[in-house]
């Protein structure tokens, strides 16, 4: 192959040659011009920061734009023949430090300064990676550089300024170079591949610009590699996560979540599975604290212009701040142990089992309750007494109709059987079990009557403009909460909220009102109309939703609640995003949205969510309106089950057949 057609390295073809090509460090190029522009040239200069950012290459421009002299219209911009020729010229002299870091290297150095420029008005020496040098060479140089020639002028470059001697730092003037922003590599690399005519995707280039860690050296070469492996085929971002071992944010989010669950099975199966797909343990563990940063940051703010990633996404994850920080701490501590680690997919198996088994301060009241082990049987019983008791107690339900079927087992081939074979004495019997049951049922009937109560009488003993409590949850509120981001708004999908169901998205106030009356009465012991306070055991319940069910559209719509209170029949929430607030009471009475809240607690409720701004309307119409709360009727909820609970649909569809005009049942 022709010398003249070697192929040429992206960050070496591209490497700035005038002032305009310099990016991503105006500072410096603005600084540097007006050194020109005013003649007010230094005897030395300190070029530091991060490797890849331009240290070097800035050093050769300025040196050339000083030295060029055949460009009187623009001296800013050195003219063709002195670029052209800039690694051939005399009087530009590189010199690497960590090849030549000894006394003797620097006492040559002093030898040649003394002769004077070839064919420039200065000898510019241009020392890289300065801080390789040994004690004593720094000492030998010390005279040099507080005192040279007239024609020479030193720029030194480091990545580790704080080896150098102060002694040499207060003799130059110092330039911290600093990171690319990835705006401005992503702008690089499109520049570079429209030249060359590479093809790619957006989200490809974002990914390049991440793995380069804000140097455009290490991007433009992970850019060419690239290109290289895809040849002429469009470069696309799941080529570039597979070739450097990078995770997808699904797997992050759910590698972050199933830690959060405590789940070691789930946790430990995916990090196997993302280490057969020959992942970089080290990226990974940076994109985790990236991750939990900008949860974090949104968390606290609301304001997606504070992160880079999206805020869908940051939603997803299921996780406390304290657990947050927590695992930033850990994994940053880890970090180092990792990366010079023999063995690091051990070391960071061990590690993941240390974050699933942290339990946050938050959690261990929630969970006190579930963390004794105990068998499948026990737990079915404790469900079935707890659902026995919301029976017995709730007087709203006019009728106990798995009861009325297990009396008479009523299933069509018991139905059948006894119509055929039963004899006489048993058909007696029956009938004297339909003669108690309906007499039963008439109690229950009158008591559904009757079922609507007056809270007058006991109103005066609790409510006066001193006393009230709405919630302590609720009066604890700070109004900087409410304080959501002004362009939260504009974050949000626009087919989050259906337009026709608008006017469905708000609780009515007299809602809001009942629902925090019946709460005070249930906290003083003065309400005796069946109903219970759930609030507590619905806490742990609302804890386990992502493992009770799993379509993803239902969690989204029942995630991020807190829970101001609930009873048998209604669970009142509230949430920080009033679009949330929103899109569960226009989606609360869909049947696979109550059918989810059947599964998460164990019974069909209403849910009412109540942003910020409501519960303190609420509170202020309460102060202002005693007397007419004192009067208040609260009248008694639907039944769901029979709207939604398949199974009593049937035994009511029986019953009546049964009974027919003996069956009565208040709506």
């Amino acid at each position: 192959m022709a010398l003249t057609n070697k192929y040429l390295a992206l960050y070496r073809k591209y490497r700035p040659k005038i002032f305009d090509d310099i990016k991503g460090q105006d500072h410096i190029v603005t600084t540097l011009k007006n050194i020109i522009l005013n003649n007010k040239l230094s005897h030395a200069y300190l070029f530091c920061g991060p490797h890849g950012n331009g240290k070097t290459s800035t050093a050769k421009v300025f040196a050339n734009t000083i030295n060029c002299l055949h460009n009187q219209s623009d001296i800013l911009k050195p003219c063709e023949e002195c670029i052209k020729n800039v690694d051939r010229n005399l009087d530009i002299i590189e010199i690497d430090a960590a090849s030549n870091t000894g006394i003797d290297d620097i006492r040559e150095l002093k030898e040649k300064i003394k002769h004077l420029p070839t064919q420039s008005k200065y000898k510019i020496y241009i020392i890289d990676e300065v801080h390789m040098l040994s004690k004593a060479a720094f000492n030998a140089l010390l005279k040099t550089i507080e005192d040279p020639p007239s024609h020479i002028i030193f720029i030194l470059a480091t990545t580790d300024p704080q080896k150098i001697p102060e002694t040499i730092l207060s003799r130059v003037q110092r330039f911290n170079f600093k990171l690319m922003t990835i705006e401005t590599l992503v702008s690089q690399l499109k520049d570079i591949f429209n030249k060359e005519n590479i093809e790619y995707e957006d989200d490809a280039i974002n990914v390049i610009a991440k793995l380069g860690n804000g140097s455009l050296r290490d991007s433009l070469s992970i850019a060419d590699h690239v290109a290289i492996y895809c040849a002429n085929k469009v470069i696309k971002k799941e080529v570039v996560e597979q070739l450097f071992g990078i995770v997808n944010i699904d797997n992050k989010i759910e590698l972050l979540n199933c830690m959060s669950m405590h789940d070691i099975n789930k946790t430990l199966n995916l990090a196997r599975e993302l280490f057969s797909q020959g992942i970089d343990i080290n990226i990974l563990i940076n994109d985790l604290i990236n991750i939990l940063k900008e949860w974090i940051i949104f968390n606290k703010t609301r304001d997606q212009s504070l992160v880079s990633t999206d805020f869908k996404i940051l939603l997803q994850i299921k996780i406390d701040d304290v657990k947050a920080h927590y695992y930033i701490e850990t994994l940053i501590d880890q970090l180092h142990s990792i990366a010079i680690s023999d063995s690091p997919e051990d070391y960071f198996e061990i590690l993941l089992l240390k974050l699933c088994n942290y339990l946050s301060p938050k959690e261990e009241y929630k969970n006190s309750a579930v963390m004794p082990k105990i068998s499948n049987e026990e737990f079915n019983n404790f469900n079935s007494q707890e659902k026995q008791v919301i029976n017995k107690n709730n007087i709203y339900k006019s009728l106990d109709l798995s009861s009325i079927a297990n009396g008479f087992n009523a299933n069509n081939s018991t139905i059948q059987n006894s119509s055929d074979n039963n004899s006489t004495e048993d058909l007696a019997n029956n009938s004297k079990k339909i003669d108690d049951l309906l007499e039963k049922t008439a109690e229950i009937y009158s008591l559904d009557q009757t079922s609507e109560f007056e809270v007058a009488d006991i109103s005066n003993q609790i409510i006066s403009n001193n006393q009230i409590s709405i919630d302590s949850n609720v009066d604890n509120q700070e109004t900087a909460d409410l304080q959501i981001s002004e362009n939260w708004k504009d974050l949000v999908n626009e087919d989050l909220i259906s337009k026709e169901n608008s006017e469905n998205k708000h609780v009515p106030l007299e809602t809001i009102i009942d629902c925090l009356l019946i709460k005070q009465y249930l906290k003083n012991n003065m309400l005796n109309d069946g109903r219970s306070n759930f609030t507590d055991i619905d806490a742990i319940k609302y804890g386990m939703l992502s493992q009770k069910i799993t379509d993803k559209n239902e969690i989204n719509i029942l995630s991020d609640f807190k829970i101001i209170f609930s009873t048998n029949d209604f669970i009142l929430l509230t949430c920080d995003i009033d679009e949330k607030v929103y899109d569960l009471n226009i989606n609360s009475h869909n049947e696979n949205i109550m059918a989810a809240l059947n599964k998460v607690f164990d019974r069909y409720l209403y849910a009412y969510a109540i942003t910020k701004g409501e519960i303190l309307e609420a509170k202020k119409y309460w102060k202002a309106n005693i007397n007419e709360i004192r009067a208040k009727k609260v009248k008694p909820l639907e039944d769901l089950n029979l709207k939604y609970n398949k199974t009593v649909q049937k035994d009511v569809a029986w019953a009546q057949e049964i009974f027919g005009d003996k069956f009565k049942l208040n709506k």
